[in-house]
């Protein structure tokens, strides 16, 4: 059944697009400034980002689009340092090393009103209340203004730092400000009477970043020290080991919370989880020296800007989206072993039930050999690993199509819960190259229980969306479910290769197999020999739809002669290799 699956998401020279032969780029990149970039702030639609410059000037660009949409905002007589974004999206305050703050309306481009100016030195950080009703500023010059946003007028000045106030954060409920110094501290005040609750020694070096948990029950911060830490908001503790890597200039926590990132000179961005501390993903690299990231309000998009004046957006879902499952697989790992392993009272069952027996209804004749062509010490095969319904496994491919998606669906109307239907029936929806909803069914599936099969169905729904590097991530996601049994990994990694091939990587695949074969432990090479055989067919057919017929009789030779006792093929406990649309199907052969 797979291997039939894999082959319907073969693109066509004739048909769909081709999938990409190398890893897509991971981002997009704009030349939006001609000099350094300092800040970058996401607008709540998550397409608009606005950014800040040694040029003096803010624009705003659509990253979706790539394309420029506001600016540039002139009105600054020095480097602008720091942006923030209304609430309601409609202004825009920026400030910077002219000692002023500016507020921008977006829509006009102009300002608001006068800069403001209260501060004696380089204003280094600006910030929204949650209610777009105040601004709060950190300068240069040792303190923190508090400002009536709407008028300009000064609510408050708060000047306990002593050295340089680096950013400035108000609580997520609006009734706290958090700034971080280069005193080395954090200080934590109330909003409204400017009151100082909680100081905290948090750094051996500046601090250069300091932001909320969604929740404002703790406050994160980064220094030049190449930490970045977890406090609690309401005493001031440190939370777990700090995150220790480069030294940090910006940054950025998710809406939810569950991660943040970081951008640092030596021209690296980092995502870190919030839970464990732990890096997430593989280092992001930048050209230049990197001083400010956002996160977009969906969590999917990271947006940062460098020296040399680019804006580069990254999208992080599927990074996130494997962390995410690795976290749950680690968590629950001893749970989910249990569940994979086959007890030897369920070998036992399957035995009686009738379900190691050939298609024709009787016990196989040859079942011992196969089992020793694949090495199987114990009673169960690669079609039983992949827990595909008894009922279905009998039969010609014909009728299974015909009945499996339905009676998958009663499995799962009877339990919303069960994983293994959701990712049986992908398989099903694949093979009648629904990828959609195949890719909707592996998601649930892993979404309610990661396993085996629900990995390798969404990398076969994600090969027939064309997303070949997705589905490789996918079925390496797989292999964390292998259980110490070289059958799955032969599966995973001859899975693999059938992808690779339909994706027109042909010597590739045909590589990665023969390497295998040359590899393999086993007394016999029964997988490597039906793969091989298969590829060859695949090839033959390709070949002779181009006219060449000459190589197409050659590779269909090979194919034949990699083939051998065709009612071993039919063995069910193999039909996850054999079971092909065209493979084999010649007139007056099932298909």
């Amino acid at each position: 059944m797979l291997l039939g699956v894999i082959q319907e998401a073969r693109p066509t020279a004739r048909g769909s697009a081709q999938m990409t032969q190398g890893r897509p780029a991971p981002t997009r990149t704009m030349r939006n400034h001609t000099d350094s970039l300092l800040a970058v702030a996401f607008f709540k639609d998550g397409r608009r980002v606005v950014t800040a410059s040694h040029d003096k000037t803010l624009r705003i660009c659509d990253m979706q689009r790539g394309s420029l949409v506001g600016g540039p905002f002139e009105g600054h007589k020095d480097y602008v340092r720091s942006v923030a974004v209304s609430p309601d999206d409609r202004r825009i305050a920026s400030s910077g090393d002219d000692k002023a703050i500016i507020i921008w309306d977006v829509e006009s481009k102009q300002m608001i009103f006068d800069p403001l100016e209260k501060h004696t030195g380089w204003v280094l950080s600006v910030c929204y209340s949650p209610d777009g009703k105040r601004l709060a500023s950190g300068s240069h010059d040792k303190t923190v203004v508090i400002w009536d946003a709407e008028t300009g007028s000064v609510l408050a000045t708060l000047d306990r730092h002593n050295n340089s106030v680096w950013s400035v954060a108000f609580s997520p409920d609006g009734l706290k400000l958090a700034s971080g110094s280069a005193d080395h501290s954090i200080r934590i005040w109330r909003s409204d009477n400017a009151e100082l609750l909680l100081e905290i020694d948090a750094h051996q070096h500046w601090v250069r970043s300091v932001v909320w948990s969604p929740d404002g029950q703790q406050l994160v911060s980064a220094s030049f020290d190449k930490t970045v830490k977890f406090w609690s908001s309401h005493n001031g503790d440190q939370i777990g080991q700090p995150c220790i890597s480069h030294t940090y200039h910006s940054l950025a926590i998710s809406s939810d919370g569950s991660f943040i990132a970081t951008a640092s000179d030596d021209k690296t961005l980092r995502m870190w989880c919030t839970k464990t501390h732990k890096l997430i993903g593989q280092v992001l690299e930048h050209a230049a020296w990197v001083r400010c990231v956002a996160i977009s309000p969906n969590g999917e998009l990271l947006v940062s800007g460098d020296g040399e004046g680019k804006v580069l957006l990254c999208p992080i879902k599927s990074i996130l989206d494997q962390h995410n499952a690795e976290e749950e697989i680690l968590e629950d790992g001893e749970v989910r072993q249990q569940r994979l392993q086959f007890s030897e009272t369920q070998l036992h069952s399957y035995e009686s039930n009738g379900e190691f027996h050939s298609s024709r209804g009787s016990p196989s004749n040859h079942s011992s050999e196969i089992d020793e062509a694949f090495g199987i010490d114990d009673e169960h095969s690669l079609f039983d690993i992949l827990t595909i319904p008894a009922t279905l496994r009998n039969g010609s491919i014909t009728d299974i199509l015909h009945s499996a998606e339905e009676l998958l669906t009663q499995k799962i109307d009877a339990d919303d819960n069960d994983y293994e239907s959701y990712a049986n029936r992908s398989v099903v929806r694949a093979r009648h190259a629904e990828w959609e909803n195949a890719l909707q069914d592996a998601a649930k599936s892993i979404a309610i229980q990661p396993s085996l099969l629900g990995y390798i169905s969404k990398g076969i729904a994600l090969c027939g969306n064309g997303q070949l590097w997705d589905a490789m991530e996918a079925f390496d996601l797989a292999f964390i479910f292998y259980n110490h049994n070289p059958i799955i990994v032969d599966l995973l990694l001859l899975v693999k290769a059938v992808s690779l091939f339909n994706a027109n990587r042909h010597e590739e695949a045909m590589r990665r197999v023969q390497d295998l074969a040359t590899a393999y432990q086993r007394p016999h090479k029964f997988p490597c020999s039906v793969i091989n055989s298969y590829l060859r067919a695949q090839l033959a057919i390709i070949y002779f739809e181009n006219g060449q017929y000459n190589e197409a009789a050659d590779q269909f030779t090979a194919s034949i002669t990699g083939l051998f006792l065709h009612t071993t093929l039919l063995e069910p406990r193999l039909k996850i290799f054999t079971v092909v649309r065209r493979y084999g199907a010649v007139e007056g052969t099932p298909d």
